[in-house]
């Protein structure tokens, strides 16, 4: 499929996503949100690839919403789409259902994320960055709120106090912090991040497809889950299925 606003490409049984909207810092529109999730799906689709890199051209990963952009075609209910209804819509347009029901995911943020560029990458499986990424949450100073999931997921990856710690003072931190604090896993040299983020990606598929995928159903499921009985559960279906899968393959 031909893309306009990122570049879609295969290494191994990686696929690699990349922002391709350099003169605008990468910043989010309709085209740009639509065809990452159309790459995904493609993704997830090609039976190749095991797991999936999402990244950016140039010194920037992401500015945050294209305010400067035309207003979308109205639809059917008389209102112009934008990234952030994009993202926030229903079952098979939900973002953070998508990343959730993909391929391992991982996000290198290859420079500055700001305001959505930083809320709609916290739903990723893991998240690394170059030495000079920084994430900024500016939403109240402009008079604005956090979206795409970040009330739940922020507090989650850095904690309740934290959370609310970045948001209350429209924060920016460097990736040492957010390295300290949780927002990501690994911080690399600038030059040294997209190979990081591809070693990291191939070791993943690497692994068998069917565990790592029953691994990330349970964590995603069980993330929350406070009744011991409702976790064992799933965690027994998820063994039922892997060793039914396992003798099954034997037997052939």
């Amino acid at each position: 499929m031909a893309y306009q606003t990122i570049l879609y490409e295969e290494d191994g049984p990686v696929a690699v996503i990349t922002y391709n909207r350099p003169e605008k810092r990468h910043a989010l529109n309709v085209k740009l949100m639509q065809e990452t999730m159309s790459a995904i799906r493609e993704a997830n689709a090609a039976e190749h690839i095991r797991a999936i890199v999402v990244t950016a051209t140039g010194p920037v990963f992401c500015s945050g919403v294209d305010f400067k952009a035309p207003p979308e075609p109205k639809d059917e209910n008389g209102r112009s789409p934008t990234p952030a209804t994009i993202t926030m819509a229903q079952d098979e347009n939900n973002w953070l259902k998508l990343l959730q029901s993909s391929k391992p995911n991982i996000v290198a943020v290859n420079g500055p994320a700001i305001g959505m560029g930083v809320t709609h990458i916290l739903g990723a499986d893991i998240r690394i960055a170059s030495e000079s990424a920084t994430f900024a949450f500016p939403f109240l100073r402009l008079g604005a709120m956090p979206e795409v999931g970040c009330s739940a997921l922020l507090p989650q990856l850095v904690g309740y106090g934290r959370a609310f710690d970045l948001c209350f003072r429209s924060a920016t931190i460097d990736a040492r912090e957010a390295l300290r604090i949780g927002l990501v896993t690994g911080v690399h040299p600038d030059s040294g991040l997209r190979e990081a983020a591809l070693g990291l990606a191939r070791q993943i598929a690497g692994y068998p497809a069917l565990q790592a995928k029953l691994t990330k159903r349970m964590l995603v499921e069980n993330a929350m889950e406070r009744e011991a009985n409702e976790i064992m559960r799933r965690e027994s279906t998820a063994f039922v299925e892997m060793f039914r899968a396992l003798k099954k393959k034997t037997a052939m």
